[in-house]
């Protein structure tokens, strides 16, 4: 077996090929002897190491993991497959293992960065912010001018960033040698500083030259399309051809969907607290995988059709496998808890999917909802890096989540942050017997749940409740004025 003609195919995204071929190769050769074949168990490691990274992309993570361990078992100190085999665990929420596996890391060589910072970001994501302050620390005094490493302490410390700190951090940037792709952390960075002294326009001024920096040499132009201009133009314009066998059709999934910043990670956290079993996924992502892995040439297509058809099984397929990543396989009655918002465009291709599915809708006041998305430079938001992409975005956030409650009123259930905020104790128990779930009176302690979050709240989350600060940021509104003409639910 040559490795060019696998290269070739996995350059070509042909991975169910490539993956095909070599596991002939490996039935083939099993039960021979490797001294007559003259194979290295080097050659075998390789192969294993390849098979792996085939899986990833092809979203067989239980694969994926295996064939790490088997090349891991040649290969003992091979630190790049430690860490690989961390972060799937760490994706697929086995928090313990890929713990002891970064840690593994560490022990053979105790300046390995790349452990180093997803450990901090593992202890910050199970909310013990100390253990993850000193993984930062350790990375920065590896690299002091990484100004990476000091933002993550600047977001898990408030008081990090004084005028002691700010002039040492101020001598990298003026250095100059910051890369292209990381120029938006030196004027974010300027950005908190303007704000710790409310120094109201210049923080704004900064604030706006990050992300024009992050757009210039990080923007991913095709997701940004996508978001748009694809999906709000499609959302109610595909057609199904449906499944015959349903396997989904006993499944009670959860689908928390809305806007970022909305509140959406501590209704999360307070579903998750009640005492029925269920599955909490996170933000999988997983209805929008599964659609533009099989269709991603048609919705890219530039003449838009008026209706696109969507076969059922091929996304059933993709599910199956993702749930398989999990260790879930009965779906009798099974309910799985998903906070990836963007499912608003997919409510009717879920319940297709999933007949029995409910939607809880996260809202909040929607002028404080811009401006916490503009402020935070969410990096995995395409549209989030213009006051008028995020209005966009919102104002068809708005008419596709007014038609769906129109359409399917029993399934969709919205909650303010407010409410939550103000322990709108009505509110949440509708909101347990909505989901079928047992309530739990002690659901306003979720920050005590060490449960694992990924997402831009993981810090916020882990204190307890404040009441809404109406004034929060009123001194930022006046920047939506200039849209007020355009769309009227802004003014």
């Amino acid at each position: 077996m040559e490795f060019k003609d696998i290269n070739n195919l996995i350059n070509q995204r042909k991975f169910s090929e490539a993956k095909e071929i070599i596991i002939k190769f490996l039935k083939k050769n099993k039960k021979s002897n490797l001294e007559t074949l003259k194979i290295s168990r080097e050659y075998y490691a390789k192969i294993y190491f390849t098979l792996s990274q085939i899986c990833v992309q092809l979203n067989e993570l239980v694969d994926a993991k295996d064939y790490l361990l088997k090349h891991l078992q040649i290969n003992t100190k091979d630190l790049e497959a430690i860490l690989l085999l961390a972060n799937l665990q760490l994706k697929t929420r086995n928090i313990e293992e890929a713990e002891k596996n970064y840690k593994k890391i560490l022990k053979i060589n105790d300046k390995y960065l790349p452990a180093i910072t997803n450990l901090g970001f593992l202890y910050e994501g199970v909310g013990k912010i100390n253990k993850a302050k000193k993984y930062y620390i350790l990375a920065n005094k590896i690299e002091p001018n990484n100004l990476k490493f000091h933002l993550n302490q600047i977001r898990l410390n408030p008081n990090y960033l004084d005028d002691k700190k700010f002039n040492s951090i101020k001598n990298i940037i003026s250095g100059n040698n910051i890369l292209e792709k990381d120029q938006y952390l030196k004027n974010f960075i300027l950005s908190k500083n303007f704000e710790r002294k409310n120094d109201y326009f210049n923080e704004i001024k900064y604030l706006d030259y990050a992300h024009q920096d992050f757009l210039k040499f990080n923007a991913n132009k095709r997701s940004y399309e996508y978001w748009l201009k694809i999906i709000p133009y499609y959302f109610n314009k595909f057609f199904y051809k449906r499944s015959n066998e349903r396997i989904f059709k006993d499944m009670c999934p959860i689908f928390i969907i809305g806007l970022p910043r909305s509140g959406s990670t501590i209704i999360e956290l307070i579903i998750s607290s009640s005492k029925t079993f269920k599955h909490t996924l996170g933000e999988t992502s997983l209805i929008n995988y599964s659609l533009i892995n099989n269709y991603n040439d048609k919705l890219f297509n530039v003449s838009k059709k008026d209706n696109l058809e969507i076969d059922i099984k091929f996304i059933e397929k993709k599910i199956l496998t993702f749930l398989k990543n999990f260790k879930i396989s009965n779906f009798n009655n099974c309910i799985l808890v998903d906070k990836s918002l963007e499912n608003f465009f997919y409510i009717d291709l879920i319940i297709e999917i999933f007949p029995k599915a409910k939607f809880v809708l996260t809202e909040r006041k929607i002028q404080d909802n811009i401006i916490g998305i503009y402020k935070k430079v969410l990096l995995d938001i395409p549209w989030a890096h213009t006051l008028s992409d995020i209005v966009e975005y919102i104002d068809n956030y708005k008419k596709i989540t007014d038609f769906y409650k129109k359409k399917y009123k029993e399934k969709i259930y919205s909650i303010k942050l407010e409410d939550i905020q103000n322990l709108n104790e009505k509110k949440i128990k509708n909101l347990f017997k909505f989901c079928n779930l047992e309530f739990n009176k002690e659901y306003s302690e979720f920050y005590k749940d060490f449960k694992f979050v990924s997402n831009a709240s993981n810090v916020q989350i882990r204190n307890k409740l404040e009441k809404n600060n109406y004034n929060k940021y009123r001194n930022y509104f006046k920047l939506l004025d200039q849209f007020k003409n355009k769309y009227n639910w802004l003014k």
